[in-house]
């Protein structure tokens, strides 16, 4: 794979191997936005618009949608139309060491969240390379708005697929890391993304291990206290202690609940950083379901810079994968 492969691709291939859509309209928005905005040639995977119950087709066609997509020749962008549930049953499925190697191969570029992180892990400790893997934004809840998408999503998006580069800064709130008088600059692979996901493949072959990483979680219509107890099985379970940091997205705004009593996200933040020992927990990360969105290479090399502001602190996440 080299950067001539990646800068001329301007194929985009739509594929639905989770949840069904919801609404089509938002898939036939986005393919045009995609189309006329951003100059993408756009196609959709024959299955992409199936339905059996609550997902997009059965087992057997998600699945053989999925590795003909993997299989195509020509250098692609695989987004998949939107999340949901169900890669989970896909997973004991899929030869895994395959599709990573048609990925690298091919020299495609598979581009989603949400769902689509353990489909992401299970490839990326199959062997496929961090440029193959954008956690990123998917077609539906992204480019499908009347309007297309934001221009810092579709600013973050387009300079990854183009440039293989990533750089995102954001206002941040940060647990146990001194900054004062200094800045503060932690290096190592960014991985990570639906915590809900993470915490379904621990005890499963398709978790990878990434000790020294810069763990990046989201999640969406969880509670804080859910929140923190997940976190604690990611902490229990070891992961969390091998990391140089654990950097939190949007959660949208988990609503207090009756009991709550001042209790929050950030003090969910707050109790698990303080059963670490050096990791620091960084908060506000501008990636999860929400808008607008950064995005990043799973597995790929970063470097994390947090520096004291005027008013806060800023962090700055840097990717560049040429």
């Amino acid at each position: 794979m080299n950067s001539k492969q990646r800068n001329a691709l301007n194929q985009l291939v739509m594929f639905s191997p989770s949840g069904a859509l919801i609404d089509e309209a938002l898939l036939d928005l986005a393919c045009g936005h995609l189309s006329n905005q951003y100059g993408f040639c756009v196609s959709e995977m024959p299955e992409a618009r199936l339905r059996v119950q609550r997902f997009a087709g059965d087992e057997a066609t998600r699945m053989a949608s999925l590795e003909s997509a993997f299989k195509l020749d020509t250098p692609s962008l695989l987004m998949a139309t939107r999340g949901g549930y169900g890669l989970s049953r896909l997973l004991p499925k899929l030869n895994f060491p395959k599709l990573a190697s048609l990925l690298n191969s091919k020299a495609h570029l598979l581009c989603g969240h949400s769902d689509i992180t353990s489909l992401q892990l299970a490839l990326m400790k199959a062997g496929a390379e961090p440029v193959s893997l954008l956690h990123g934004p998917m077609a539906c809840f992204d480019f499908g708005a009347e309007q297309g998408a934001d221009p810092l999503t579709a600013k973050h998006f387009l300079r990854a697929v183009n440039e293989q580069a990533v750089e995102i800064e954001w206002p941040v709130d940060c647990f146990g890391l001194n900054t004062k008088g200094h800045t503060a600059t932690i290096e190592g692979p960014v991985w990570g993304g639906n915590l809900t996901l993470l915490c379904s493949l621990l005890g499963t072959p398709w978790l990878p291990s990434v000790p020294g990483g810069i763990l990046v979680l989201e999640d969406v219509n969880e509670p804080a206290y859910k929140i923190e107890r997940m976190l604690l099985q990611l902490l229990h379970a070891g992961v969390l202690a091998q990391q140089q940091a654990i950097v939190l997205g949007n959660f949208c705004e988990p609503k207090p609940g009756t009991h709550d009593n001042g209790y929050t996200l950030s003090s969910a933040a707050e109790f698990v950083r303080s059963q670490l020992k050096q990791v620091p927990v960084l908060l506000n990360f501008p990636f999860g379901h929400c808008t607008p969105k950064a995005c990043w290479f799973q597995g790929g090399q970063g470097t994390l810079t947090i520096e004291a502001g005027p008013s806060k602190l800023g962090a700055r996440l840097v990717q560049n994968l040429r």
